[in-house]
């Protein structure tokens, strides 16, 4: 073994230390809502951002729908944001909504997986997006308001 050989080692261990610090690359994806205007998930950086799948055929969607509204109402600091998962037209997932008084943006599916979110196991999905752009938690089935809160509550720092 000769003398370079812990200066080599010392290298590769900071380096590595450096590599594991690194934060990764926050969350984006860009959709379009209802009316065929792009939204992307960075619009809402710095506020938590529930993120809903949803189908108008998932009878746990449509009743989750009633506690999503109000979550959104009474948390103007959290954006929740809806994704229609299923393929048919705006006008059609407009007119499912209409009676529901729907209270925050909702967006058409695209056409490639939107990982870490994707693939779905079922609907509804719901995933809970840090102020940072971090995933911090998935949940498969209807949630409640005060579902969401205890997870956001139970990420915030």
């Amino acid at each position: 073994m000769n003398k370079a050989t812990p200066t080599y080692l010392l290298v590769i261990v900071l380096i590595a230390g450096l590599g594991a610090q690194a934060k990764a690359e926050p969350l984006d994806f860009t959709l379009k809502d209802l009316n065929g205007r792009p939204v992307s998930l960075s619009d809402f950086r710095g506020r938590w951002v529930v993120v809903n799948f949803w189908a108008s055929w998932c009878s746990p969607c449509i009743r989750e729908l009633p506690e999503l509204i109000r979550y959104q109402s009474d948390n103007p600091g959290v954006q929740v944001i809806g994704i229609n998962f299923e393929d048919t037209p705006s006008d059609d997932a407009r007119a499912f909504l209409e009676p529901f008084d729907i209270n925050f943006p909702n967006l058409k599916i695209g056409g490639t997986p939107l990982v870490p979110f994707e693939p779905l196991e079922g609907l509804p999905t719901t995933a809970i997006v840090s102020p940072a752009g971090e995933l911090v938690e998935r949940h498969m089935g209807p949630v409640t308001a005060q579902h969401l809160q205890t997870i956001i509550d139970r990420h915030r720092r």
